[in-house]
């Protein structure tokens, strides 16, 4: 898999796991527009073994259940070290976390397994080949299982690191290319249209800029709660003309077979 970061520094603050770096907007509103496609198909999570693909500084497994059974893979050990441990320390009892490379990654142990849930948050853009990696991960679904999905789409910075355009269409032929369907297609997230050159800043003074702003962001979501950020997103959306910028989807395999081939 060829996953790229956009430089070390993501890679670094990926292993931060302070509160105040999981509060963050770009890291908390990933996990909103999850939570809300799970709600909006009345998926619940107690109990599920559930596969995160790339799951960067954890934050989406940290709002998991803890009696859930974990399951992750990352390109960065120091990553999978840092998340292992904080999970730990948050009571979580039955979790797996692995390094992955980008070369014989269809062959990693954790994609002989099945799974009620597999989760790509900002993952697929990266890749050269999403609709092999759909294809794999949806194999491995459970019969009752879903594949759910969070992409950046309308951006407005270019990123060095995406190498897809995402739209409606081509989620579809990802789904198609996988014999799996999609059960929910959602747009969300107006403010990161607006904050994204913010967060893209590449200065020194830039990236305080952009990690003050991401905090405040995040604190203010925090303290409103998922729905009240959802409508006033909207609101948002309207009153200044921008565009969501987060696209998530749950896609459920046809005929779900655990295997690769």
């Amino acid at each position: 898999m060829n996953r790229l970061r956009d430089d070390v520094r993501d890679h670094i603050h990926g292993s931060r796991q302070s509160w105040v770096y999981h509060l963050a907007y770009m890291r908390l509103s990933k996990v909103l527009v999850l939570s809300y496609a799970l709600e909006q198909r009345g998926v619940s999570l107690a109990g599920k073994s559930i596969l995160d693909y790339g799951f960067g500084a954890g934050t989406f497994l940290r709002h998991c259940p803890r009696e859930c059974s974990l399951f992750g893979v990352e390109l960065y050990s120091a990553n999978v070290e840092a998340v292992r441990k904080s999970l730990s320390k948050r009571g979580y009892n039955a979790v797996d976390l692995r390094t992955i490379g980008e070369k014989g990654w269809r062959y990693h142990a954790l994609l002989t397994r099945r799974y009620d849930l597999v989760v790509a948050s900002h993952v697929l853009e990266h890749v050269k080949e999403p609709a092999e990696l759909v294809k794999v991960l949806t194999a491995c679904l459970t019969p009752e299982g879903y594949f759910l999905g969070v992409l950046p789409i309308n951006e407005r910075v270019a990123h060095e690191g995406h190498q897809w355009v995402i739209e409606r269409r081509v989620v579809e032929e990802w789904a198609r290319g996988a014999n799996a369907t999609i059960v929910g297609y959602w747009e969300l997230d107006h403010f990161t249209h607006c904050a994204v050159r913010i967060f893209h800043g590449k200065s020194a003074m830039g990236r305080v800029l952009a990690q003050g702003t991401s905090l405040c962001l995040g604190i203010l979501t925090a303290l409103l709660g998922a729905k009240l950020w959802l409508k006033l997103s909207v609101l948002f959306g309207k009153a200044t003309g921008a565009k969501p910028a987060q696209a998530v989807f749950l896609m459920h395999r046809v005929s779900a077979t655990c295997g690769n081939g």
